[in-house]
């Protein structure tokens, strides 16, 4: 049996060794609601990025008809400051049981995050435009990189590294 975190730790152990300690300025991480792991990163992944001033964007791998309302939601909360919220709120709705994807859920949450910026974009025109391209451009990323493990994380838009260890190495630099 291979042992695919000691793959991981080593492949990022090489990573810093061959030179690559450089300052992380961009990371992108492909994620998905449904993953334990993805949701036991995110409280360690949203504090190294604010004390370390990274430029994050994060996308839902999660591509199929009924995660794309979900997907949209979260990006509308994210530009009414509340993504992070979205976020936590999502993985622990899931955590609780909740079924991932579902218009039940996806109210659960952004009743529970709604804020009057919110409901502002919900309806403005210009915002779902401005989504629409966010999403098209997740999609063009996980295809371009072939995304197939969350949580997957692109480091300065050269490095794609797998797993949860990732972040746990990193917030260890």
């Amino acid at each position: 049996m291979v042992n695919t975190r000691a793959i991981l730790l080593a492949t990022f152990s090489l990573w810093l060794v061959n030179g690559n300690t450089e300052e992380i300025k961009t990371l992108v991480e492909f994620y998905s609601f449904t993953c334990s792991h993805c949701a036991s990163v995110n409280k360690k992944l949203e504090t190294y990025i604010a004390s370390h001033n990274i430029k994050y964007l994060d996308v839902n791998v999660d591509t199929r008809d009924e995660a794309v309302p979900t997907s949209l939601m979260y990006y509308i909360a994210i530009d009414a400051g509340v993504g992070s919220k979205f976020k936590s709120a999502y993985f622990s709705a899931i955590a609780s049981g909740m079924p991932a994807y579902t218009s039940d859920t996806l109210k659960y949450v952004v009743n529970q995050i709604q804020n009057p910026k919110l409901v502002t974009l919900l309806n403005d025109k210009t915002e779902q435009q401005k989504v629409s391209q966010k999403l098209q451009y997740a999609n063009s990323l996980i295809a371009k990189y072939h995304i197939q493990v969350t949580p997957t994380f692109l480091i300065n838009q050269s490095t794609l590294l797998e797993g949860e260890e990732v972040i746990n190495q990193l917030s260890q630099r």
